[in-house]
């Protein structure tokens, strides 16, 4: 009788402790189904365009066995903006600006920290005027306003840049009291009318074709008189560690739909350019305007960043961020570290 009554005490505790094994095991995590993406506007976004209205990030979803995602976009207007919705949480992604993407990362050190999930595009970066006085960035004066879409952009880094470079080594704020903050459109708008008493916009694409094509104004400055002949990435898709750590598949997904959405644009550029246009009839461009810029270099669609370390290095310089990425790999997720980037 003792002998059963040990088998069965000692039956009970192996229960008992295998239970506990599976009560504390980590039961599998469901990744979320809804996606909330944020960004502004532009040529460099039509990667996130092509995506939604291709269903890529729903196909590249259930490819990976994660069902059906869904995919909700917010546009905005201003890098201010969209930084607050990330970081505040109303919105799961957003695609900002290079120069603001690092400031965050910077921002967020050692808490939820933003990491770059992949690039978007490398493009050129124009200044405008419509003065026939201007011929040079030196010819700029106090009388003079030249608009770009917020005081952390790339637009405003870069001046910043041409202007250490005009008049020396830490003169970089000499351009500060001539920059005002406008939203692409109403900065198209302002310097071909004249008003606002805007004389200079530094335009991206699609804006840069228009501005071209007018009488009006003339280009000044090019982001590779700066930078040098390699094109910057514009924007970069950022994201916090907690969705990346907590959604892996669904992080994986949006890189490989991406990437599926810019092979689109290579093979598709007449379709791609009609998604452009349905996504961002205020941009006021014809499709063959856009066509062109699909088709003729002046967009580099890639997940792999270009140029990032060149505005780190000048932010850090300058105090806008306190930590100066030693790679590029610093401040993205390792998804693409294994790319060629700069």
């Amino acid at each position: 009788m003792g002998a059963l009554i040990r088998q069965a005490a000692l039956f009970l505790v192996a229960l008992f402790l295998a239970s506990g094994v599976l009560l504390s095991a980590p039961s599998a995590r469901a990744e979320v189904r809804e996606v909330r993406i944020g960004y502004g506007y532009g040529l460099v976004y039509l990667p996130l365009m092509v995506a939604m209205a291709q269903g890529y990030f729903a196909a590249q979803a259930r490819e990976a066995g994660g069902g059906d995602l869904a995919v909700s976009d917010r546009r905005f207007s201003g890098a201010a903006a969209l930084n607050e919705a990330l970081l505040s949480g109303n919105i799961d992604v957003a695609a900002i600006g290079v120069t603001g993407f690092l400031i965050l990362c910077d921002k967020t050190r050692g808490r939820n920290e933003i990491r770059g999930l992949a690039a978007l595009a490398a493009h050129a970066f124009v200044l405008f005027t419509n003065q026939s006085r201007v011929r040079s960035l030196a010819d700029f004066g106090d009388q003079d306003k030249i608009a770009t879409p917020g005081g952390t952009s790339p637009q405003a880094i870069l001046m910043r840049m041409a202007a250490e470079q005009l008049y020396g080594t830490g003169q970089y704020a000499r351009i500060d009291s001539l920059m005002i903050s406008l939203p692409h459109p109403e900065a198209v708008a302002a310097l071909l009318a004249g008003t606002a008493g805007v004389t200079g916009y530094v335009a991206t694409p699609p804006y840069i074709s228009t501005l071209r094509k007018s009488d009006k104004v003339h280009a000044v400055i090019t982001s590779r008189d700066i930078l040098g002949p390699e094109d910057a990435t514009g924007a970069v898709l950022a994201v916090g560690k907690t969705f990346v750590e907590n959604n892996p598949g669904v992080a994986k997904a949006a890189i490989a739909a991406l990437e599926e959405a810019m092979v689109f644009i290579a093979r598709e550029p007449d379709k791609a350019a009609d998604i452009y246009l349905q996504f961002e009839p205020s941009a006021k461009v014809t499709k063959q305007d856009v066509l062109g810029m699909l088709t003729d270099g002046t967009m580099t669609y890639s997940v792999t960043p270009s140029g990032i370390l060149k505005f780190a290095r000048f932010q850090a310089r300058t105090g806008q961020i306190k930590n100066e990425p030693r790679s590029w790999q610093d401040v993205f997720f390792p998804f693409i570290h294994d790319r060629k980037g700069s």
